[in-house]
């Protein structure tokens, strides 16, 4: 398979990027940030290849699953500003993200056990972690103010060559992944979010939390820690009770979990195969519907998810890929109603 290559020169990247964020970029720009972005595939695809190895010698039972980050994520980043006015993200060719791997585990030992595991045996490769304090990431002792829990290693991508001498994934080399740990329980919020942002035309997800829908999210998750993994982070002035009846509270008014319950079962998930982009779009009932389009490799999917993200019928499209059994677990509340996030939060 014909992967694509990064630009030449990472510098031009940055002029491109300092460009959409100054609002003068030209098509060149976008086209040279776009190649940046889709020439992580590669990265997602060897670190495909080892972290199921990993899951496979450990013994654990995790879901897998990888995503490239979309198009106008990117962009959208690139175009956003700090409170004072300084840009979010000064360098694009920084950003840890764009190739990402999310392991979901049954509970918090599960998760720990792992990422154990797969550190301790990083000797037989070559790929290395950006950071030196292993609690970096750590968003489940010290969750994001948005409720989000995970734990997150980002790595160094350098795949050992096939043979001696091989220097054909050297374009490739230094590009980082960014592997998410999550719990179910942790899982199910970060997806109901992603769904609620998407059905009420919101960007909770991204940051944008300082209403009352981030608070309604942002206590949720307490909930759902304190229940199931038995852990309070936050919300420490409030006891479980009066956590709860506030929540409720907000739920009276805001409604979210009764539109997250009513949201119609999408019915797609048996079509996805390795390479699928997932589109969501209002049909013409004015209903929330989904599509799913297979292809044979990365740069089609990439391609067709770049065309419907500047459709205006399109509200979420998006490139996934991995084994099929494991795209349909990992991306069940995309195909069904979100019963896990709404049951975990119901006595």
């Amino acid at each position: 398979m014909a992967f694509i290559l990064p630009p030449n020169s990472k510098g031009q990247v940055r002029q491109a990027g300092k460009a959409i964020a100054d609002g003068t970029a030209t098509d060149a720009d976008f086209a040279l940030v776009d190649q940046w972005r889709a020439s992580h595939s590669y990265v997602i695809n060897t670190f495909n290849v080892w972290l199921r190895r990993k899951i496979d010698a450990s013994n654990i039972e995790a879901e897998f699953a990888q995503r490239l980050k979309r198009r106008n994520t990117v962009i959208d980043k690139l175009k956003r500003k700090k409170p004072d006015g300084a840009p979010l993200i000064r360098d694009v060719t920084t950003m840890q993200d764009l190739a990402g791997c999310r392991l979901i585990f049954q509970d918090i030992e599960d998760l720990h056990s792992f990422r154990d595991f797969l550190l301790s045996s990083m000797e037989n490769v070559n790929h290395k972690l950006k950071h030196e304090d292993r609690n970096k990431y750590n968003y489940i002792e010290h969750p994001k103010t948005t409720g989000y829990r995970g734990i997150h290693d980002v790595f160094l991508h350098y795949p050992r060559p096939h043979r001696r001498g091989d220097t054909t994934s050297s374009p490739w080399h230094g590009l980082m992944v960014e592997v998410q740990y999550r719990t179910r329980a942790q899982h199910a919020w970060a997806t109901a979010l992603e769904i609620s942002d998407i059905l009420d035309r919101q960007r909770t997800k991204f940051g944008y939390g300082d209403d009352e829908r981030g608070h309604f999210f942002a206590m949720a998750s307490e909930i759902i820690a304190r229940r199931h993994e038995k852990l309070t982070r936050a919300f420490i002035e409030l006891s479980d009770d009066d956590l709860e009846a506030e929540f409720n509270d907000m739920e009276a008014y805001l409604g979210i979990l009764q539109r997250l319950g009513a949201m119609r079962q999408f019915d797609k998930y048996d079509l996805l195969r390795k390479h699928n982009v997932l589109n969501i779009y209002l049909n013409d009932e004015s209903e929330y519907a989904l599509d799913v389009e297979v292809f044979r490799n990365s740069q089609d999917a990439i391609a067709r998810a770049n065309e419907l993200e500047e459709s205006e019928d399109s509200i979420n499209a998006v490139y996934v890929t991995g084994e099929p059994k494991q795209l349909r677990s990992a991306y069940r509340n995309y195909f069904n109603d979100p019963v896990d996030f709404v049951a975990l939060l119901q006595h």
